[in-house]
């Protein structure tokens, strides 16, 4: 009975011990050696000679807690970026419950890529915001941001600069909250150095009243904040660059940014003809983007053709006082765009189709200038203006030269010729927007007004020559057209809208709002025949027409809105009536039409955590057609391409569905992006197409010509799915990426009045696996492939399917004395594109750079460019009737010598939490 009584004691205290061990937990606050303490330092907890590592990060008040730690010895390692790591080992073999720490003291120096990290950049995400904290581990010396954020999960940017974020295309930049250079994205990530940024923030934009309402309306872009390090808002900091190379390339640019706190100014300025773009002044009518679908490979990061490029331009920002804020840019471009272009166009009618292969020379100038400027006037703590003005001035010559030839079912010819085009055109534009907030003294109601007004003019005079002949059964007839077209167009808009919340209690309220907009859209046409003999011209009235279209719309809704800590949402209803009117001044035609709208306003999120959450919204809206849609006259400047406006077009309305799924997981650094959309259409623009070759005994017979005509219908839907996934190992040594999409386009279009269904699925998967080695290596290895598929219920024989495989490979070798080597390897496999155009290419840069200076002020770099020269640019592009293949000339082979000499130079220091760690989860709460 005694043996048994000892051997139940002695179960029950070894149960006790175990228990006792299992209840150890170790807690401790992070300080620096001054007293403060430090959010978002790094902890690992682990036991030597063994792999298990607990981590986690320090809290906004510096404390950290680990628990489950095992009753043995431990050694705890603190890091964080620019303070030394802090490493110490304890016992706690015979101890248990809460265990404090309090000799952590963090003294300033350096913590670099030798140091101890997390595995994973800092995320924060929070429903419209992803935000990544920036520490040294993430670029090397003179990287600029663009480096930067090809290291950043859920970001891609590809050789020619643009950013894309989570699927999205980033289509603006601010930094510190204000426009750099109007928003520009490639300008200010190869501007602003990497070892400048604190964080960095992908935003779902929705507009400046949005951020003050919190009301999400419309569909949102993507936009980037770059928020700078505190110390380095005080200094200065630029470069200068010439280069010179083989083929008669040249280079010589030179930026210089002052940085007084809250006065900036940058000046930038740049010549070159190796195609690199300082501002981007390009736009693209957005019902076009809805009509088409192109996909394709950058290569070498050129844009089409070979560009001779000059620019200048001056970025501003000042505080006037405490209340007033300016900050704006003025931008200037000219640049000289030679393109060659080879295109096989696949026109698919009823039961027959025509292939059109094109070769084409054209010659480009582009002058640009653009003036923006934004005034925030902080009246007091109830009240806010923004006034916003902007300018742009374009002016473009061009001259373009293409053969053609026409087959009927790919076999007999039925046409060719030639075409030539020279071209004038200038297009001022003026805008302006004010934005008033009021708060009242009630916690949480609020007033919004938002006006937008603004007049942009397009002025062009364009001489047309078209040479074709026509290859019939009895024979051949020539036709020649020589056209001179004058045009005028005027748009003029003017909207506002209204936003009014009304508190229910503290976490739940009322929107009202209401919106107004008035645009209009005036086409004056005037058509000459020109005599090819003579060169006299004569006015042709049936080719010629005066137009103005009138969009008015009023929208009034009403959103019950709830905000809770977890979750929020708001519900609501809108009704858009609306008047489209078109009106002939010269008589031809009239119609008027009234509409009314209504649809739901969905908003769903759900923040599981600050690194995890669900988003949900629904929203509809409306698009005017284009000037070139209504216009009723017969556009004859493509002879083999004509275009007939239709006035009696109503607007589109379109209703969009998006989910989203954000998860960053801070302890093994997984980061995992997901969203998929859905959008109908209803009413959509599409083309009705005919075949004017079809019937010989007609009076218009002409074999390969196409004649386009716009129509409403029903039926386009979209729907895209998005997904992208990182892991890193071994405190990021290795970094593996996966991500695709995938789309759907039912395309909708007319073939001679029959309905047409396209059904176009864009599949793209991708791989990706960055190593880094020490200080010395790093590499990146990628592969992806893009599938476009399209069948057509008229003609489907002719359904096809492309495919395109590209392997990527690029590495920096840091060697000693600092020499640093480089290269870009890229090759694409090309198949099921049309014999005409296709092409394989397998492009490969190097460059070699010695650095000179302890500072490396001063770099000295060769390249090789294109080194087998075969850059170019393959694209395939959908819409409803046909299918096209392009390829276009880029900048080929050439070796370049570059000299680059950089400023940096920073005063400021550091204030208060300007070194907290911004976008980590806490750990588990102190008791």
């Amino acid at each position: 009975m005694r043996y048994f009584l000892f051997l139940l004691a002695g179960f029950f205290f070894s149960t006790q011990q175990g228990l006792a061990q299992k209840q150890v937990s170790v807690k401790g606050v992070v300080k620096t050696t001054e007293g403060g303490t430090l959010s978002g330092a790094s902890v690992l907890l682990y036991y030597p000679g063994q792999k298990d590592t607990l981590r986690t990060v320090t809290n906004d008040k510096g404390a950290f807690a680990l628990s489950n730690v095992e009753n043995k010895k431990v050694t705890v390692m603190v890091s964080f970026v620019g303070y030394r790591s802090f490493v110490n080992q304890y016992d706690y073999r015979n101890q248990s419950g809460e265990q404090m720490i309090w000799d952590i003291a963090m003294s300033e120096g350096d913590n670099t890529l030798e140091g101890i990290t997390l595995q994973t950049a800092k995320v924060q995400i929070k429903e419209d915001t992803v935000s990544y904290k920036i520490d040294s581990t993430m670029y090397r010396k003179n990287d600029n941001v663009e480096e930067l954020l090809r290291k950043l999960p859920g970001l891609e940017v590809d050789k020619a600069g643009k950013v894309t974020a989570q699927g999205k295309e980033v289509t603006r930049v601010k930094v510190n909250g204000k426009d750099f250079f109007n928003g520009d994205v490639t300008t200010a990530t190869r501007e602003l150095n990497a070892d400048m940024v604190d964080k960095i923030q992908v935003i779902d934009d929705y507009g400046d009243q949005s951020a003050f309402t919190g009301i999400r309306d419309g569909e949102a872009s993507k936009t980037l904040n770059i928020q700078l390090k505190k110390d380095k808002n005080k200094g200065y900091f630029g470069s200068a660059t010439a280069g010179a190379g083989t083929e008669g390339r040249y280079l010589g640019a030179v930026s210089l940014n002052v940085f007084n706190n809250d006065q900036q100014i940058s000046v930038i300025g740049n010549i070159n003809n190796t195609n690199a773009s300082t501002f981007n002044f390009s736009g693209m009518n957005p019902v076009m983007v809805g009509m088409m679908r192109t996909f394709g490979r950058n290569f070498g990061g050129n844009n089409d053709g070979v560009s001779i490029t000059k620019s200048l331009g001056v970025n501003f920002r000042d505080e006037l006082g405490p209340k007033v804020s300016v900050y704006g840019s003025y931008s200037l471009s000219d640049k000289e765009t030679r393109t060659i272009n080879s295109s096989t166009q696949q026109n698919i009618y009823q039961g027959r189709s025509t292939t059109n292969i094109q070769n084409s020379n054209n010659r480009s100038i582009n002058t640009n200038h653009r003036l923006s400027f934004n005034m925030e006037y902080k009246i007091d703590s109830f009240n806010y203006i923004k006034f916003s003005p902007n300018f742009s001035y374009r002016n473009s010559e061009g001259r373009n030269y293409a053969d053609f030839s026409f087959l009927k079912d790919n076999s007999i010819k039925t046409n060719d010729g030639t075409t030539a085009t020279i071209s004038n055109s200038q297009s001022p534009n003026f805008s302006g927007t004010l934005l008033f907030n009021h708060r009242f003294k009630t916690k949480g109601r609020t007033l919004s007004i938002n006006m937008n007004g603004g007049n942009s003019d397009s002025r062009s005079n364009d001489d047309y020559e078209n040479i074709n002949t026509y290859y019939l059964p009895g024979g051949t007839r020539d036709s020649l057209i020589y056209q001179d077209i004058i045009q005028d167009n005027n748009n003029h808009n003017f909207s506002a809208n209204a936003s009014y919340i009304e508190p229910l209690n503290r976490k739940q309220s009322l929107e009202f709002n209401y919106a107004y907009s008035r645009q209009v859209t005036g086409n004056d046409r005037e058509t000459f025949d020109v005599n090819p003999n003579t060169g006299e011209s004569k006015f042709s009235d049936s080719l010629s027409n005066i137009f103005d279209n009138t969009f008015i719309t009023n929208r009034i809704g009403m959103n019950f809105r709830t905000t809770q800590k977890k979750y929020n949402y708001s519900i609501g209803f809108a009704v858009q009536p609306s008047t489209i009117q078109t009106n002939s001044i010269t008589g031809k035609f009239q119609f008027k039409r009234n509409m009314v709208n209504y649809f739901p306003v969905i908003r769903y999120a759900y923040n599981f955590s600050r690194s995890r959450s669900l988003s949900v919204t629904y929203n509809g809206n409306s698009n005017q057609p284009s000037y070139t849609q209504l216009q009723p006259v017969t556009d004859y400047s493509n002879a083999q391409y004509q275009v007939v406006g239709n006035p009696n077009l109503k607007p589109e309305f379109t209703n969009r569905l998006s989910m989203r799924y954000n998860n960053f997981d801070f302890i093994s650094g997984n980061v995992f992006f997901g969203n998929i959309s859905a959008s109908y259409t209803t009413d959509k623009i599409v083309n009705n197409v005919f075949d004017l070759g079809k019937n010989p005994s007609s009076p218009n017979f002409a074999p390969g010509v196409q004649q386009v005509k716009y129509r409403n219908t029903n039926g386009y839907y979209n729907v895209t799915a998005f997904y992208a996934y990182s892991k890193p190992i071994q405190n990021r040594k290795y970094v593996f990426n996966i991500g695709g999409s995938v789309n759907y386009i039912n395309n909708i279009s007319f073939v001679e009045d029959e309905k047409n269904k396209g059904k176009n699925w864009i599949l793209s998967q991708r791989f990706s696996m960055d190593y880094k080695l020490k200080k010395w290596l790093e590499s990146t290895f990628g592969a992806n492939f893009t599938l476009n598929s399209n069948q057509y219920s008229l003609q489907k024989q002719l359904s096809n399917t492309s495919r395109a495989w590209t392997l990527s490979h690029n590495s920096r070798v840091f060697l000693p004395k600092g020499i640093i080597f480089s290269y870009d390897l890229d090759k694409t496999i090309n198949n099921g594109f049309s014999n005409f155009v296709s092409a394989n290419p397998f492009i490969i840069n190097a460059n070699i750079e010695k650095q000179f200076f302890k500072s490396k002020k001063l770099s000295l770099k060769l390249q090789a460019l294109d080194m087998l020269n075969e850059n170019t640019n393959v694209t395939r592009t959908v819409s409803g009737s046909s299918i096209i293949d392009s390829r276009t000339n880029r900048l080929g082979k050439y070796y370049m010598a570059t000299a680059i000499f950089r400023l940096n130079k920073f005063s400021g220091q550091a204030k208060g939490n300007s070194r907290m760690m911004m976008g980590m989860p806490p750990p588990p709460p102190m008791h």
